[in-house]
């Protein structure tokens, strides 16, 4: 386990925002955030059935989900924010995943780690949840993989 500091995730954060991230639909460039804010066209959304990211638009609206401009996937869409809350991370690689449903960013082990670890739910239940927010994770495996159009792709 490797022990990370507040000042190391949003350096990564600051590290993602260099690359200038952008939504392949809007053309513009999305800033991800260190706390869930309602940054209008700059806000990264993740599409949770295939993990790529892009800004707010109407195009591909379908009973509550979305199909994704990139692969055609139909899914839910979140707001992706990084989680910055250094005691819940297991190693010290990049955030390049999110907890579904809620968006939070992670390492890839760290989102494994938190995907496979029961937490007690109810008075005689278990179940796995995102760290950063006490969300219960969706679907199996509770995580996608992140894919960023940026000057890293």
């Amino acid at each position: 386990m490797c022990s990370r500091t507040k000042h190391h995730l949003e350096q990564l954060v600051d590290e993602l925002n260099a690359g200038r991230p952008q939504c392949p639909v809007g053309l513009n460039t999305l800033v991800i955030p260190r706390k869930i804010t309602m940054n209008g066209k700059q806000q990264p959304y993740v599409y949770l059935n295939c993990g790529h990211v892009q800004g707010h638009h109407d195009w591909g609206k379908e009973s509550g989900s979305r199909r994704c401009p990139m692969c055609f996937e139909v899914g839910p869409v979140v707001t992706l924010c990084m989680g910055i809350e250094p005691a819940f991370y297991v190693d010290a690689g990049p955030p390049t995943y999110a907890f579904n449903p809620c968006g939070h960013m992670a390492s890839e082990k760290s989102v494994k780690y938190w995907s496979m670890t029961p937490i007690p739910h109810g008075t005689n239940g278990f179940e796995a949840q995102c760290p950063f927010c006490a969300t219960p994770l969706e679907d199996s495996p509770g995580f996608v993989r992140l894919i960023f159009q940026d000057n890293l792709d």
